[in-house]
């Protein structure tokens, strides 16, 4: 039943895809997030590359829905890199829309809120001077921030450079290689050692789950949800489920997990 779904849906997918030139990019009909994953684990084991791109491109429509950028983001990649673009029947139809909708989202993602600019005038040469002299105070007491700020920056940079972190990303391109206990050790140690405040940030008490701090460093470190998923031999539902709940328990804050990758990565 599972395999008829996803055939059923795929066909109705492909027919939206292919009514014409003019159809518009959300004509593609958005399935729930759990038939679209279902959707892309069978065309990746069973389908065409075609069939494997339009998989993994309805997962990141979906995933764009659900206001899931990132995971969003990373279906698109997937999408692209199964285009077997020295095929004849390439569907390079598909192919440009998956590029144009990632483009998009990726400009969404980065675009920042601009300011108002408010324009003050009439201020008397008394006014500047004193604003000018709390501006140089200020600049006074930045300046020990600064240099703390230069320092952490310093020290993140080593913590990419570690063996341990070129292990595991050397596991992410390697998945049937387990991760031992070892490697999550050392791991937790060069983020304690690199990141001194991590641990004060997310796990204060030394209370939390193996599993949420293990999910949080992976995050922090900028790897891949797809990767992070992989390592913790979840699915990316799972994962959803947890960075949500995460973003309630660590940070008080219910909302969306895209929100908790962000504050995760200040």
């Amino acid at each position: 039943m599972h395999r008829f779904i996803a055939i059923i849906f795929a066909c109705l997918s492909l027919l939206s895809l292919g009514c014409g030139n003019h159809q518009q990019q959300d004509d593609i009909l958005v399935p729930g997030d759990t038939l679209a994953i279902s959707l892309s684990e069978y065309f990746d084991g069973h389908g065409t590359p075609n069939e494997q791109m339009l998989g993994h491109y309805i997962l990141a429509r979906t995933y764009a829905e659900m206001g899931e950028v990132s995971q969003a983001l990373d279906e698109f990649q997937k999408a692209e890199a199964c285009a077997d673009t020295t095929a004849t029947d390439c569907d390079r139809h598909l192919l440009a829309r998956v590029h144009s909708q990632a483009l998009l989202l990726q400009e969404e993602k980065t675009e920042s809120a601009g300011g108002l600019i408010w324009i003050v005038g009439g201020l008397v040469f008394l006014v500047l001077l004193g604003v000018a002299g709390f501006l140089l105070k200020q600049q006074k007491k930045k300046k020990p921030q600064q240099q703390n700020s230069q320092e952490n920056g310093i020290q993140e940079n080593r913590i990419y450079e570690s063996d341990v972190y070129l292990r595991f990303r050397d596991l992410s391109k390697h998945p049937l290689q387990s991760i031992s206990r070892d490697d999550w050790n050392a791991l937790e140690m060069a983020v304690d050692e690199y990141l001194p405040d991590f641990r004060k940030k997310v796990d204060p008490n030394h209370n939390m789950k193996d599993t949420d701090y293990r999910i949080c460093m992976l995050i922090r470190l900028r790897f891949a949800l797809s990767e992070v998923a992989a390592f913790m031999d979840i699915t990316p539902q799972n994962l959803y489920s947890r960075r949500k709940q995460l973003l309630k328990s660590v940070f008080n804050i219910v909302g969306k997990p895209d929100e908790f990758d962000a504050l995760i990565q200040e």
